[in-house]
């Protein structure tokens, strides 16, 4: 538990040669703030111990980070159901179809809103052509009488003779009519039917007639039901066969059986070294050629076998699939199952959990064994994406599963895949969120998906954080940049400025992870809440349109841009190449924290609001010890030209490059930053400038203030509040429309905290979004 936890107090250290528990990854899913649930009691000193620094590149699902106050207060130590009672059977209810199966007909009609249909998997042997029925069913009569099946529609390979091609489709016989599947579900089929008895699965792409657009999007809007209903979920990862084709360069799908084995190894080891046994129970795994339990399992941070094991297991396919998250989050309990062998979700939910929590420790093992390269720092996707599916998981027996709204959901999910970009909404709606806006919206795949996004940001108007969707705008500049490797659509032109296209990645939001926990900070437009315009008569808004009340503060004079080659080291940068840098820019000790704030955009590398100037100061100077970020230093990144004196003229308390310097302030030299960076983390503050930084521009306004915003802001954009957000945003002129386009977020010290409303300075104003 927390306060028992050895390593519980290291999470906030920041110094003696050790830097933080659960920095890597961190703001990509830290679902633990502490993360003492899932890690492990310290069995190794200081000095056997790898201790890894911060990943410098971590956006991913970031909101995370802070929403897991369970984990905060220890392992729960009474096990709590989540779960309606009544949910649980123990055995398969007996089935009612409403119709007898007629030959020749595959796709019986549904007739009403609840039905459904029910694939029957006749018996029979091993190598028997796989023979089934279709039935419709009503959800009702049939809670807890299927089961329904987890799995991705792949398009697999095969090698033969050092070439590959597609996997061949399978055959099956329905209703007494030959019809094609794909051959990874081919292969479930073949593995899930048995040999005396019958088996009653729900199979999206059998159950489902997918060429009938109108049944498949009713279909989607009870799919929730369909999985929160069945009697259990199977997950099928696929038959974990190395492929055939020789010397292969890329990593081959270890035997299941091993990873399984891995999976209970590492439940088993941490289980005991938090004293739960008792209470987590004994992992284990089955198969059809082996049924055992892990028992007596080495320390898993001396043994270096099981890791590659492991990591194969999350990355496959299954695990970056949009679909699986709500199939697998509603089950009332899932089975995973690849090859011949099986294990209960909840291990290998709470094995990532683990690993996640001690990735630190477990990267330096992974490189002992195979090419000894050196570890990833980053934890692998797949693990991360177990890990939240675990998280919102209903069969969880420990402690209750988190809640987001729908805002939060559809930014948590923007690394699931899917094959249509209307699944990136529909795939979620039958998970729970706190404000209901996916009840909200109705599953049509005959409509537009630039009208489904506007309904939807619409619908969020409406909620009670009615425009934190606003933050999690982004537009083509931002989304082609390579370090997020997603490309936006033709269709996304047709989209309004103001109205998130979800099926693309950006930046990680400027607004803090916890909005709860804030405090003062990031309270840009808080002090009054968000106010629509709702013009009437001849002045009617346009539904493209978008009308809040704020306040237009200053035009954005310059931009720049650091990039990811700035955070490596600068091997040209010597002693006397910084004190020519210091003594060039004249940055006192002030500019350089104001610099730092502006850097990270206020926050830590964890996600949170900076609470400590000082200590981030301590940070940045020590990453510039470490020759790293002195572009920063330089006016220009921010785009602001020391030629243009006219500006600085007007900027009292300024000197040439924009810094403010007051009396007493003197420029820093050498000496002087290497006192301030004693005690400080170079690692922390590149993480936290990194993720702040990295597709973004940074820029200075007209009165010469810094700041941090879109990458495709330009010279000329305003600087605006809007009522009932966190943070200020840029918006840009557009004659056309007679409006704004939002161009994005951004951060700038001096408006995040409320002022400019509190002050009065500036008057308050309708902006049209257009």
């Amino acid at each position: 538990m927390a306060e028992d936890d050895p390593l519980h107090s290291q999470h906030t250290s920041r110094t003696g040669g050790r830097t933080l528990l659960d920095h890597p990854y961190a703001q990509t899913l830290s679902i633990g703030s502490n993360g003492s649930r899932f890690s492990w009691a310290e069995s190794s000193s200081p000095s056997q111990i790898n201790w890894f620094k911060p990943t410098k590149f971590s956006r991913d699902m970031a909101e995370l980070l802070a929403k897991d106050h369970d984990l905060e207060q220890g392992f729960a130590l009474n096990r709590v159901d989540p779960r309606p009672s009544g949910r649980d059977f123990n055995i398969l209810r007996p089935p009612v179809f409403r119709n007898s199966v007629i030959p020749g007909l595959l796709y019986p009609p549904l007739r009403t809103k609840e039905d459904f249909r029910l694939l029957e998997i006749l018996p029979g042997t091993e190598e028997a052509i796989i023979r089934c029925s279709l039935h419709v069913c009503s959800m009702a009569e049939n809670v807890g009488a299927y089961e329904a099946l987890s799995y991705t529609w792949e398009l697999g390979y095969e090698y033969s003779a050092g070439l590959s091609k597609m996997k061949a489709p399978g055959h099956i016989e329905c209703n007494g009519i030959t019809v094609e599947v794909g051959a990874n579900l081919y292969h479930a089929l073949r593995r899930l039917r048995l040999e005396r008895t019958s088996r009653l699965l729900w199979i999206d792409a059998i159950c489902i007639n997918q060429d009938d657009i109108q049944e498949r999007s009713q279909q989607v809007a009870i799919m929730g039901d369909i999985f929160r209903n069945a009697y259990g979920v199977l997950v099928w990862l696929g038959l974990g066969l190395p492929p055939i084709k020789p010397n292969a360069s890329y990593e081959i799908t270890p035997p299941p059986e091993e990873a399984f084995a891995s999976v209970c190894a590492v439940v088993s080891t941490w289980a005991a070294a938090k004293g739960h046994t008792n209470l987590v129970g004994q992992a284990q795994y089955g198969g059809q050629r082996s049924d055992r339990h892990i028992s007596d399992t080495p320390s898993v941070l001396e043994d270096t076998i099981i890791w590659p094991e492991i990591l194969k297991l999350y990355s496959t396919r299954w695990f970056s699939r949009l679909w699986v998250i709500q199939e697998v989050a509603l089950a009332r309990h899932a089975t995973v199952i690849w090859g011949n062998f099986e294990i209960s979700w909840h291990w290998v939910g709470l094995a990532a959990a683990i690993i996640r929590t001690n990735w630190d420790r477990i990267a330096p093992f992974i490189s002992q064994c195979g090419s000894g390269k050196r570890p990833e720092r980053a934890v692998p996707s797949g693990v991360m994406n177990a890990y939240f599916m675990y998280r919102v998981s209903d069969t969880r027996p420990y402690f209750s599963p988190l809640r987001f709204s729908f805002c939060e959901l559809l930014t948590l999910t923007r690394q699931f895949q899917c094959q249509s970009n209307h699944d990136k909404l529909f795939g979620l709606l039958g998970l729970p969120t706190t404000d209901r806006i996916n009840s909200m919206i109705t599953p049509d795949y005959t409509k537009p998906l630039p009208a489904i996004y506007h309904d939807v940001a619409y619908a969020m108007t409406h909620s009670i954080r009615s425009l934190d969707f606003l933050s999690h705008v982004h537009h083509p500049l931002t989304t082609c940049n390579s370090a997020f490797g997603r490309q936006y659509e033709p269709d996304d032109k047709d989209i309004p400025s103001w109205v998130p296209i979800w099926h693309i990645r950006g930046p990680q939001t400027l607004t803090p992870l916890d909005h709860d926990n804030a405090g003062f900070s990031f309270t840009a437009g808080l002090a009054k809440p968000a106010q629509f315009s709702s013009r009437g008569g001849e002045d009617w808004i346009p539904p493209d349109r978008l009308v809040v009340r704020g306040m237009l503060l200053e035009s954005v004079q310059g931009t720049g841009i650091i990039r990811t080659v700035n955070f490596s080291e600068d091997q040209s940068m010597d002693r006397a190449a910084c004190e020519h840098v210091l003594s060039q820019y004249r940055h006192s000790k002030r500019d350089l924290e104001r610099l730092a704030m502006t850097l990270a955009a206020g926050k830590s590398w964890y996600g949170t609001p900076l609470t400590d100037p000082a200590s981030n100061l301590a940070d940045f100077a020590a990453c510039l010890l470490e020759n790293r970020l002195w572009l920063a230093l330089d006016p220009s990144t921010f785009g602001l030209e020391i030629c243009n004196t006219t500006a600085h003229e007007n900027a009292e308390g300024m000197d040439i490059d924009g810094m403010e310097i007051s009396s007493g302030d003197s420029c820093i030299t050498s000496n002087e930053l290497e006192a301030i960076a004693s005690g400080g983390n170079a690692d922390v503050f590149l993480d936290a400038a990194a993720t702040a930084c990295i597709g973004r521009s940074l820029f200075c306004t007209a009165s010469l203030k810094l700041g941090v915003g879109p990458k495709e802001m330009q010279p000329d954009d305003q600087v605006c509040i809007i009522y009932g957000t966190r943070v200020p945003f840029i918006i840009r002129q557009c004659e056309e429309k007679e409006g704004y386009t939002f161009v994005g977020e951004c951060y700038i010290r001096e408006y995040m905290n409320g002022e400019t409303i509190r002050d009065g300075t500036y008057e308050e104003t309708w902006i049209e979004l257009v």
